[in-house]
């Protein structure tokens, strides 16, 4: 096909990631065209994220446009696509991995010599629930808005520090505003963190040979096994729920997953290792030995799923 139609989100780094993508699209001859689509995450600024009480409040509406034919893809950020999928659409490509972790960016401080008290904004119950695990006696407060309200916001006072996602700020060309990169074994990432997903529909044979340019295989092992874990619990991407998978050999893998209250009172975290054919089904398996632990109980907390 010549000409390719890309939803996407309507702000900067929904463009920003859209573009990467049509780029490597457009070095293979095909035009492009991105059809941004504004969703019911982007439009509810009053209320967190986990109060919304809907799955795929960032990805519904551009899959609406997917289903009925006005795309032929769309772009997501996959920490925020529901583990499962409406029929008829599939995950084309994981594709453009860039940093996985958590930063924060304070001006000088790091997590560890921020001052007892000290504001800390962040958008997602999970990093809520797990800074207030880290440091309990910070002041940790819900800061909603695409990434240059919330450094915004930031800048004017409303917070000492801020906690998002590595990914976001270098794909928008900021990541000499980070302050420090937090260990993802400390502060465990967003299922999927850091990569794209390429939806498409399953019918359209004529877009899939494109998902074979796009797709990054060692980044699809890795979201595979951390999207098992969160299959466990339900599928929905608000709850305080980490899990990160990283190489350590040859087609070996490790996955850690953490679930906690959302007060970060109590914390269960577990690490597994595993080959990379057995990624999704050894995530399955760390989600259930959480669930056997308890993790349910966390997630369904007052403020959780």
């Amino acid at each position: 096909m010549a000409h390719i139609r890309i939803a996407t989100r309507s702000s900067q780094l929904a463009i920003a990631q859209a573009e990467a993508v049509a780029a490597v699209l457009q070095k293979e001859g095909h035009t492009t065209e991105l059809v941004p689509i504004e969703t019911q995450g982007d439009q509810v600024l009053d209320r967190q994220l986990h109060e919304i009480g809907r799955k795929g409040i960032f990805t519904q509406e551009l899959e609406t446009a997917l289903l009925t034919n006005q795309v032929d893809l769309a772009v997501h950020s996959l920490k925020d696509l529901p583990t499962v999928l409406p029929p008829g659409l599939v995950i084309g490509a994981y594709a453009l991995p860039e940093d996985r972790r958590d930063v924060l960016i304070s001006g000088g401080d790091s997590l560890a010599t921020l001052s007892a008290g000290a504001c800390v904004g962040t958008s997602s119950l999970r990093r809520m629930a797990f800074l207030k695990a880290i440091r309990p006696d910070l002041r940790v407060v819900p800061v909603r808005g695409n990434v240059q309200t919330r450094l915004q916001k930031w800048s004017n006072g409303q917070a000492d520090a801020l906690v998002l996602a590595a990914a976001g700020l270098v794909r928008l060309g900021w990541s000499d505003r980070i302050t420090e990169y937090l260990d993802p074994q400390v502060m465990v990432p967003s299922p999927g963190q850091g990569v794209l997903a390429i939806e498409i529909a399953s019918h359209r044979d004529d877009v899939k040979p494109l998902m074979q340019r796009l797709n990054d295989s060692n980044s699809q092992v890795l979201a595979q096994a951390e999207r098992a874990v969160l299959a466990e619990m339900g599928s929905n991407c608000q709850l305080p729920l980490g899990a990160y998978a990283q190489w350590v050999g040859p087609g070996r893998l490790e996955l850690t997953a953490q679930v906690s209250d959302v007060q970060g009172q109590e914390v269960l975290q577990q690490t597994i290792q595993c080959n990379a054919q057995q990624a999704s089904a050894s995530g399955h398996a760390l989600g259930r030995a959480l669930l056997e632990r308890g993790a349910l109980r966390l997630i369904k907390s007052p403020g959780g799923k």
